[in-house]
């Protein structure tokens, strides 16, 4: 079984924590507690134990161990980051093994051509034999892909906020009245286990039914059902809506450690007592049990690991025999594998299962086989729309297949994220389109369509349907199947281009239409290869980097050409980081009306955000600030002369991570005659890089009046001399520093004495000390808090 895929084998993914502060410690303390929490499978405070050691001692087995443990979690943006920071710079091929867990999140990210590359690259290098035909496996599931149906008339929507939490659902069933049964925490946040939870603990079965509004808000069912220290889940009702088996199960960590099968009565008073079911239970772990009919017999089909079975977990059936089960029945290599097969669902003679052992889209596809009477067909992907790079899982339907529910964890624009945008299961439901209207889309350069581009189509009008994204290197258009009567948005990416996008809808039409679309990229300029070297900078939460191509015309707010460099490295670390929000800033100088330059610096702001929206980063994660000339980073203040150069130095725009990852790699292409910000030094291959110890202190809370001394290091961690040229905060704090140079490797202290009794207000204040120098992006923050009390 696949490492990462061992998670789907959960009931579902609890998502516990273990309430633990993350203060400065010594490294083998985070060793050894991020070891002791990965050995009791708490995953998610092992990993944040990793990546604070990952932050003191940049070692490359701990990179690979936090990308890993990503994979785990189906966290596949970070994981892939993480592989890809070590196995780029991998070049004796110590990591060749993790190639294939690199492809796996590769894969899962829908990147298939990089994935296929990865996985042919471990086939051939690596001498880890029994992975290979998993990697095999993996490729030909890619392969199949192209040629799988669209299913272009399904229509596919994630379920409401009254039903999907922020944690995971799952299991969705219909009873016979049409409410909808389903098992979740119904938590939007981590689960602390520390003794005083906020939110329960364990999974419960809900019920909600639809309404012309929507989904009503989702009820537990009553504590005879719901057991107190027991995850209840898995329902499956008897065809005459008399019965109700369901699972409990119990977990140690994140990882399954019981599930057995129980049975409710249904009477005029409710669901009965339940029962457990003990002529299935057993020694092992059974889960989602599914009444079907085989033989012409009432049988209940389930998914366990039992002992003498194909491998992982298979498919069972067991026929009812009165209020009993005959002997379980394996059903065979003709649909189990020597992975996992799970939540079967039968109707009209048709069994549909998931499935990890088979060619697939992503982690987890769901399959469909038919029966004659006698055997099983050969078994058959169900196609797009239903199955992902991701996992898609409990599939049911109804009607008629007119409708029907899965879960999965695919990323949607409306779905509510705890740790990451895939961590979680969520309810959708599936429907039938009626109307056909189709898209032809088109990505265009100066010569005409081109083949290999990346189209996504967005839904705008608020309904939580998955965003479709479509790519093919042998393919210059790409078909979507519309709603009518709705708004779109398509954004076109291709490598070597800026991104774009444009938006249309369907209102008004009534019959069968095709709509084409098209969109004429602009090429990305190549700078020469002899100009620039590539230095990696380590970029730290709340540390202002500045954008130095982002410029604009006098008076003005739209993005010119040469800014677009600055912003496509913007969104390529968006992209790379999806858990990313920051603050982007504009900054004039002190020259003209100060009100003036406030609304200038917020309409430029807005505008370096909404060529980023276009191009497809969700608008929530970018928070625009027009700072005007309120953060002047030298003495060029009002009523002070200045020349322009010094000027110069104020009309920034910036960016700061806000959320997500702590640190980041940022890698620039540096000129070798790039200047300092006061032109004293060229760098050529070198250059200086300021490391900031003690950052974000907090000082807790000081009585107005009362004068705090606090101090920070600096480091000169690159590889060129360091030069202050000016430290700048606010007035209430007076500084004492060197501007003395610091060589490679030395280290200064600022000294900083808050005087609390110069602010108005006794209220928090965040304070930021701007240190002017001579490194390549000019401006570096420390950053202290205080409360300032009466």
């Amino acid at each position: 079984m696949n490492s990462y895929l061992k998670i789907i084998l959960l009931l579902t993914l609890p998502l516990f924590a273990i309430a633990q502060p993350l203060k400065e410690v010594p490294l083998q303390f985070m060793l050894d507690a991020a070891d002791e929490a990965l050995e009791n499978n708490d995953y998610y405070n092992a990993l944040e134990w990793y990546e604070q050691a990952y932050r003191e001692e940049r070692d490359y087995d701990l990179a690979i161990l936090i990308a890993d443990l990503n994979m785990l979690l189906r966290d596949y943006k970070r994981a892939e980051s993480w592989y890809d920071r070590v196995l780029k710079r991998d070049k004796e091929m110590e990591y060749i093994d993790e190639r294939f867990y690199y492809g796996q999140a590769l894969k899962a990210l829908g990147r298939y051509n990089d994935a296929y590359a990865e996985f042919q690259f471990f086939i051939d290098s690596s001498d880890l034999e029994e992975l290979k035909p998993r990697a095999r496996l993996e490729m030909e599931g890619m392969t199949m892909s192209s040629s799988l149906d669209e299913n272009n008339d399904v229509v596919v929507r994630l379920l409401d906020r009254k039903v999907n939490s922020a944690g995971p659902e799952y299991g969705a069933a219909e009873y016979q009245d049409g409410t909808l049964y389903f098992s979740s925490f119904q938590s939007n946040k981590v689960i602390i286990l520390d003794g005083k939870e906020e939110v329960d603990a364990f999974a419960k079965i809900y019920t909600t039914q639809e309404t012309d509004k929507g989904y009503d808000k989702a009820k537990a069912l009553p504590a005879s059902i719901n057991r107190d220290g027991f995850h209840s889940g898995n329902v499956t009702f008897t065809p005459d809506g008399r019965r109700m088996f369901f699972t409990r199960s119990t977990l140690l960590g994140e990882e399954l450690a019981t599930s057995k099968l129980y049975v409710s009565d249904r009477s005029d008073s409710g669901w009965s007592p339940p029962l457990e079911v003990e002529s299935l239970n057993g020694d092992f772990l059974l889960r989602h049990p599914a009444v079907g009919e085989l033989y012409g017999n009432d049988v209940l089909f389930f998914s366990a690991n039992m002992e003498g079975g194909e491998g992982g977990f298979d498919l069972y059936y067991a026929t009812i025999e009165g209020d009993g089960f005959a002997t379980p029945v394996n059903l065979g290599e003709t649909v189990n594998t020597g992975e996992n097969e799970i939540t079967p669902f039968y109707t009209d003679g048709v069994l549909y299962f998931s499935s990890d052992g088979y060619a697939s889209l992503g982690g987890y596809d769901i399959y469909r086989t038919s029966w004659n009477g006698s055997e099983w067909s050969e078994i058959e992907n169900i196609g797009l729309g239903y199955n992902t790079p991701l996992d898609d899982m409990y599939f049911t339907s109804y009607n008629g297949g007119q409708k029907g529910y899965l879960i999965s964890n695919r990323p949607n624009e409306k779905k509510r994220n705890l740790k990451s945008k895939t961590c979680c299961d969520d309810i959708y439901s599936f429907g039938i389109r009626q109307l056909i209207i189709d898209l032809i889309a088109v990505a265009e350069n100066e010569e005409g369509p081109m083949k290999g581009a990346e189209v996504t189509l967005v839904d705008l009008s608020g309904e939580a349907i998955d965003p479709i994204t479509k790519t093919n290197e042998n393919l210059d258009q790409y078909t979507f199947l519309l709603d009518s009567d709705k708004p779109y948005k398509l954004v076109f990416r291709k490598e070597g281009y800026y991104p774009d996008s444009l938006e249309f809808n369907t209102v008004g039409i009534l019959d069968d239409f095709t709509i084409n679309k098209s969109k004429l990229l602009k090429p990305i300029p190549v700078e020469p290869v002899d100009t620039a070297t590539t230095i990696t900078e380590i970029v730290t939460i709340n540390q202002a980097i500045r954008l130095d191509n982002i410029y604009y015309d006098l008076d003005d707010d739209k993005i010119l050409p040469d800014a677009e460099k600055d912003l496509q490295v913007l969104y390529d670390l968006l992209e790379k980081y999806p858990d990313m929000v920051i603050e982007l800033s504009s900054h004039t100088d002190a020259q003209g009306v100060a009100s003036y330059n406030q609304k200038l610096s917020q309409r430029r702001a807005e505008s370096a955000k909404n060529w980023l929206v276009d191009r497809g980063v969700e608008a929530e994660r970018i928070q625009t600030v027009g700072y005007g000339e309120s953060q002047i980073l030298n003495r060029c203040v009002n009523g002070v002369r200045c020349p322009d150069e010094e000027h110069r130095v104020n009309r920034r725009t910036e960016f700061k991570i806000l959320e997500g990852p702590q640190s980041i790699e940022i890698q620039k292409e540096v000129p070798k005659e790039l200047p300092g910000n006061s032109g004293k030094q060229a760098f050529g291959d070198s250059l200086p890089l300021i490391k900031i110890y003690n950052n974000n202190l907090d000082l807790g809370k000081v009585r107005k009046g009362e004068v705090k001394e606090l101090e920070f290091t600096i480091e000169n961690v690159g590889n060129a001399e360091l030069a202050i040229e000016i430290i700048t905060t606010c007035h209430c704090t007076e500084l004492d520093y060197s501007t003395e140079p610091l060589a490679p490797g030395q280290r200064a202290v600022i000294k900083a004495k808050y005087n609390s009794g110069l602010k108005e207000e006794a209220k928090e204040y965040r304070e930021v000390i701007n240190i002017i120098s001579n490194v390549e992006h000019i401006v570096d923050e420390a950053v202290f808090t205080v409360e300032v009390i009466e």
